[in-house]
C-alpha cells in the first residue's frame, strides 16, 4: 500500500461527505487507503460514511468507530495504528481536499526528493458562518514563484500557517513511540519529530480547505487556554530537544505570550513569578520590566 489517508472525525455529519468524496476523487497511479476513525460520534456521521459509494479500485475505505470517546490525540494514534501505507496523509472529517491531483503531486515530490521527510501544500480557510474563503498566510514565502519552500526548525520557530489537512509524510521517518513520549500529542509534535530526520517542504499550490465552524475544536477554546496550550506544547517540544536554538526561541516566545495572557486575565501573582522565571531563562531585562509594569497597572486598575 502506497499511502494511508487518516481521517479522524467526531460529530461531522454535516461535513464528512465532502471530506470523503474529496479523497475518493483523487487521481493516482498507486493504490491507497482511507482510514476513518470515528470517535464515538453522537450524530449521523456513521450513516453518512456508509452511504458513500462509487469508490475506485485504487482506494480501500476502512471505517472504525470507537466504543467510547478517546479524544483527538488518542483517536489519531488509533487511526495511525491501522495504517499500512509507506506514506501517511491527513484530512480531518470537517476539512476537504480541493485538488484532485494533490496526493499524486505530494507523493511524487517525496519520491523524487529523498532529503525531505514531509511536505505540505498551501490551503484556504473557509468560514462556515459567512460562506467565505481566505488564503493562508504563506503567500509571502513564494515571492519568486518557486515550486516549493523548504521547511526547517528555523521556519518552525518563525511562525508558519500550517495546514495539517495538507500534510503527507514518510511513515519510516516517524517514530511511533512519540505518541507515548508527549503528554498531549499534537500536529506540532509530529512536525518536530519529523524534522529530527529531515527537512520538510511547502509546495506551491492550493491542495485543501480548512473549515472553521462553531463546532470546531479550536473555536471552543478560550483565548487564555489557547495561550496556555501553546506554552505547554512548545515547552514540551523544547525539553525534548534542548540543544535546538530554534525550539528554545519558540518556547520562550510562547512563554512570553502566556505571561501576558495571565496579566490580562488578572492572575497577577502567577504572572509575577512566571515573569521572574522567564527573565532567568532568557535574561531580557526590558521584557521583564514591561511585564512588571503591566502587572502594576493591572493591579492599580483593579482597586
Amino acid at each position: 500500500m502506497e499511502v494511508s489517508v487518516l481521517m479522524i472525525t467526531y460529530n461531522h455529519e454535516k461535513y464528512i461527505k465532502q471530506a470523503i468524496e474529496s479523497i475518493v476523487n483523487q487521481i493516482t497511479d498507486f493504490d491507497f487507503e482511507l482510514i476513518i476513525a470515528d470517535d464515538n460520534s453522537k450524530d449521523n456521521t456513521e450513516k453518512v460514511v456508509k452511504s458513500i459509494n462509487n469508490i475506485s479500485e485504487k482506494l480501500s475505505l476502512r471505517y472504525f468507530k470507537n466504543q467510547e470517546n478517546l479524544g483527538m490525540t488518542k483517536n489519531f494514534e488509533y487511526a495511525y495504528s491501522k495504517s499500512n501505507g509507506n506514506f501517511i496523509a491527513i484530512c480531518e472529517g470537517d476539512d476537504y481536499w480541493s485538488d484532485k491531483n494533490k496526493l499524486q503531486k505530494q507523493v511524487d515530490f517525496l519520491k523524487n526528493n529523498e532529503g525531505f521527510s514531509f511536505c505540505y501544500t498551501r490551503f484556504k480557510v473557509y468560514q462556515n458562518n459567512n460562506d467565505s474563503f481566505a488564503e493562508d498566510f504563506n503567500g509571502k514565502h513564494f515571492y519568486n514563484k518557486s515550486k516549493f519552500v523548504p521547511f526547517t526548525y528555523q521556519t518552525f520557530s518563525e511562525g508558519w500557517h500550517i495546514g495539517n489537512q495538507t500534510l503527507v509524510f514518510r511513515k519510516s521517518d516517524f517514530n511511533e513511540q512519540s505518541f507515548k513520549k508527549f503528554k498531549n500529542f499534537k500536529d506540532v509534535h509530529l512536525i518536530s519529530q519529523l524534522l529530527k530526520v529531515n527537512q520538510g517542504a511547502c509546495l506551491n499550490f492550493f491542495g485543501a480547505v480548512y473549515r472553521q465552524h462553531d463546532g470546531g475544536i479550536h473555536t471552543t477554546i478560550s483565548e487564555y487556554n489557547g495561550y496556555k496550550i501553546g506554552y505547554l506544547t512548545h515547552k514540551e517540544i523544547y525539553l525534548d530537544n534542548k540543544t535546538n536554538i530554534y525550539l528554545k526561541r519558540k518556547y520562550l516566545h510562547s512563554y512570553k505570550n502566556f505571561v501576558n495572557a495571565n496579566i490580562r486575565a488578572g492572575h497577577l501573582m502567577k504572572a509575577f513569578w512566571m515573569s521572574l522565571d522567564l527573565f532567568i531563562r532568557d535574561w531580557k531585562f526590558l521584557d521583564f520590566l514591561r511585564h512588571i509594569k503591566r502587572i502594576f497597572v493591572k493591579l492599580v486598575g483593579n482597586k
